[in-house]
């Protein structure tokens, strides 16, 4: 094999096992906080996909849990321990619980991708192998415009959120 071949063969492997060492494990839950609803709405899809994006896009092994629609404390708490067992037994490092709060009480369509529907988000990250709360936070959108109060809006707001959480993350 040419010496510059055999060259480049170990630089690229030598720097994928370098990144590869770097990178998170991380699971993503969404968690639907909109009282009086029984089903999973699209907006919290479209946060979770864009969440998971933005982790798996910066080379991070990322996962999703089911979204959970919050209910009472007890049975929120039995989701998270649910949620850590089963990211303990698929090797997860980190799970990422981020509650969306639905304000839709004054909407003219609730389910429609429409950021003036988000009152706020907060997410709490805990170490899957113990439990322990890691770090948390929380983010309001701002109030939309015609522009932003869509799906395109949506998908920003969640980007942002991503980035909060992913530079909380650097931190910890």
């Amino acid at each position: 094999m040419n010496r510059w071949v055999k060259t480049f063969l170990v630089t690229t492997f030598a720097f994928l096992s370098v990144s590869g060492a770097f990178a998170k494990s991380l699971s993503i839950q969404i968690i639907q906080n909109n009282p009086g609803q029984d089903k999973v709405w699209a907006t919290s899809y479209l946060f979770e996909q864009n969440i998971t994006d933005y982790f798996f896009d910066a080379g991070d092994i990322v996962s999703s849990s089911p979204i959970w629609i919050s209910d009472t404390d007890e049975k929120n708490r039995g989701a998270l321990k649910s949620s850590l067992a089963e990211n303990r037994d698929g090797g997860m490092e980190v799970l990422v619980r981020v509650e969306l709060f639905y304000n839709t009480s004054d909407s003219s369509n609730p389910e429609a991708f429409m950021l003036d529907n988000i009152k706020n988000v907060k997410w709490k990250a805990y170490a899957v192998s113990t439990g322990q709360t890691l770090f948390e936070g929380s983010a309001a959108p701002e109030k939309a415009s015609a522009k932003t109060n869509n799906e395109s809006g949506l998908s920003q707001f969640a980007g942002l959120v991503a980035y909060k959480i992913n530079t909380q993350m650097k931190y910890r």
